[in-house]
């Protein structure tokens, strides 16, 4: 017996922000509707339904392809009080712009439906009595009904069906999705004064008409934990890239403690990847200026799952919030499984997942080679140089390699201050360059020496917005 939710946009209009600042959300995400139900719970019997439901696994999203964004803007007052504010409403309180978008769909009606889904007569009245107590979704200018049924859904001609699908596959869109213990961090997340998107996961979603198309080769990094820089913050220029690495590393390692696990700290690993920790530059704009928009760490596929547990633990459960770069310089950050503020903080913008990989990737950092040159202006030389360094870390051989002196996409760092290079470490010859793969690649992809601590990270061409 299969469980849909019906969802009518009795304004004909889904109000909600987005995963990109200038556009509407749009497909709804799943987790959206979950986190409604969640607020409408009241008694044991409810709880009892949410935990079935996000059991159920990742349901499919039957909803108009064709939907119209408008822009809306509006003066909203601060909550600051300092005594110099410009509204007159609120004496001493500031009015601020602030833009949103909504998403207008061809049809202003859409399904989230589980077909394999098999639920009790209990369980399906808690449900249609959670949608019923339902206002609206997303935020409260988007007044919705919701149906819960049972029956076979009809998918109608105006709907495109989008299914979950298999990670570095071709897909349509990353929605975010409830799972198992998803209540509990969400009860959780709102006794602690957190956000929901705090908590959330994200998966691919695909058309099913679609081709599957060939796999892509997967980058020997599994996953990326990015942490943005906070709102409204100063941000680094793109030439400290490797103090900011050294600090997350620093703080990291102090936040696990004792017993390091040697893909951890990097040290007696020599047979494993490490972790990478990552300065992520603003790259790839014609208006980039390549400073550090957040810091990330990207995982060994091969990582242990109690390495992998005692990471999560230190930095995700119990969020990362700063790194002190100097004495007088504190970088604030957001937690992992935020809402990213720039494309640049999107997982997708450094693996190309979303679209089944890449086969042109170009250098955001510089790429320090692997081993000095017998004579530094031998162009042939270093472009060997590249292709050893891409097959030693772990990626195919390239079908060809382009490389500069200077950055080859706006915005990337030309160099790393001097005095931010690690000392007692070479200090081998620094290119950019541009890699063409015969197949394509789902990345992240780090090339070269020091690609553990920043350097030689790379982007896919194409995915500049």
């Amino acid at each position: 017996m299969p469980l849909s939710i019906l969802v009518r946009l009795r304004d004909g209009r889904y109000d909600a922000g987005g995963g990109r600042p200038d556009a509407a959300e749009w497909p709804p995400h799943p987790a959206r509707l979950f986190c409604a139900l969640v607020a409408s719970a009241a008694d044991e019997g409810d709880w009892q339904a949410l935990g079935w439901l996000e059991r159920a696994g990742s349901p499919e999203v039957w909803a108009a392809g064709e939907y119209t964004s408008v822009r809306r803007d509006s003066y909203v007052v601060t909550n600051k009080t300092n005594g110099k504010g410009g509204s007159q409403q609120h004496l001493g309180r500031t009015s601020v712009m602030r833009t949103r978008f909504s998403a207008e769909p061809a049809d202003p009606e859409f399904a989230v439906v589980w077909p394999d889904a098999s639920p009790g007569p209990d369980i399906v009245r808690a449900l249609s009595r959670l949608a019923r107590r339902v206002p609206y979704l997303g935020r409260t200018t988007s007044p919705v009904t919701l149906v819960v049924g049972t029956e076979p859904a009809e998918l109608r001609k105006e709907w495109g069906r989008l299914v979950p699908t298999r990670l570095g596959a071709p897909s349509a869109a990353s929605l975010r999705v409830p799972y198992d213990g998803y209540t509990e961090r969400l009860r959780d997340a709102y006794q602690d004064g957190r956000r929901s998107w705090e908590v959330a996961r994200t998966i691919p979603y695909a058309t099913p008409e679609a081709p599957a198309g060939p796999m892509p080769k997967v980058s020997p990094f599994g996953e990326m934990l990015i942490f943005g820089a906070a709102r409204g913050t100063v941000k680094v220029a793109g030439g400290s890239l490797l103090t900011v690495t050294a600090r997350l590393r620093e703080a990291v390692m102090a936040r696990i403690g004792i017993d390091l696990p040697a893909q951890i700290s990097g040290h007696g690993a020599d047979d494993k990847r490490h972790l990478a920790y990552l300065a992520l530059p603003h790259v790839g704009h014609r208006h980039a200026d390549g400073r550090i928009l957040g810091v990330a760490v990207a995982v060994p596929t091969d990582l242990d799952g109690d390495a992998y547990g005692r990471l999560w633990q230190a930095i995700v459960d119990a969020p990362l919030e700063r790194l002190t770069l100097r004495r007088d310089q504190v970088l604030e950050l957001e937690p992992p499984m935020s809402v990213p503020s720039a494309w640049g903080l999107s997982p997708e913008r450094w693996t190309a997942a979303d679209r089944g990989g890449s086969r042109t990737w170009v250098t955001a950092t510089p790429l320090m080679l692997d081993r000095f040159l017998k004579r530094s202006r031998d162009e042939d030389a270093a472009v060997k140089e590249v292709f050893g360094s891409v097959v030693r870390a772990g990626y195919p051989e390239p079908e060809e390699v382009t490389f500069s002196p200077a950055p080859m996409i706006e915005g990337a760092p030309h160099r790393p201050r001097t005095d931010t290079l690690p000392a007692g470490r070479p200090r081998r010859p620094m290119v950019h360059a541009r890699i063409t793969f015969g197949e394509r690649i789902a990345g992240p992809v780090l090339v070269g020496s020091m690609r553990y601590f920043g350097l030689g990270l790379l982007v896919p061409t194409g995915e500049g917005r």
